[in-house]
């Protein structure tokens, strides 16, 4: 019990946890690209199981690219991190964060870095309670031209 890193026997349930933090993606497509990306070496995913079944999910990725609110490179950027509601409050999705930055600890990376929606209170208070500050917010545009 505990983290154990995704891999092809286990995608499918890694797939399914973070089709409940995003709800609107399609599974197959995100299966595909999950299996894809875990592939290379800069993209990892990890499960959290407790009594023999896996209740949440946390990816990762080493960006090499700027990172906003950072002043190194490379980041290692917790891209998604998901507990089921049952076992929130519980000490896993803190334990995911530890383990993430042991992990950067072990590559010599010394940031880690993550973010959330802007009206995501829940996701603040959560990444705020295991150290992460807040460095700035952003608001995203979008203009079509090709209507």
């Amino acid at each position: 019990m505990g983290i154990i890193k995704s891999d092809a026997s286990n995608l499918k349930q890694f797939t399914e946890l973070s089709i409940k933090l995003f709800p609107n993606n399609n599974f197959d497509e995100e299966y595909h690209e999950y299996e894809k990306c875990f592939k290379e070496n800069n993209q990892m995913g990890f499960l959290f199981q407790e009594s023999n079944q896996y209740v949440g999910m946390m990816h990762l990725s080493i960006r090499n690219d700027y990172v906003n609110g950072t002043d190194t490179s490379p980041v290692v950027y917790v891209e998604a991190i998901y507990v089921l509601p049952d076992y929130r409050k519980m000490g896993i999705g803190k334990a995911f964060i530890d383990y993430a930055e042991a992990f950067a600890k072990e590559k010599g990376i010394a940031q880690l870095a993550s973010d959330c929606l802007i009206d995501n209170h829940s996701s603040e208070a959560f990444h705020k309670s295991c150290g992460f500050r807040e460095e700035e917010r952003v608001i995203c545009f979008v203009k079509d031209v090709m209507h």
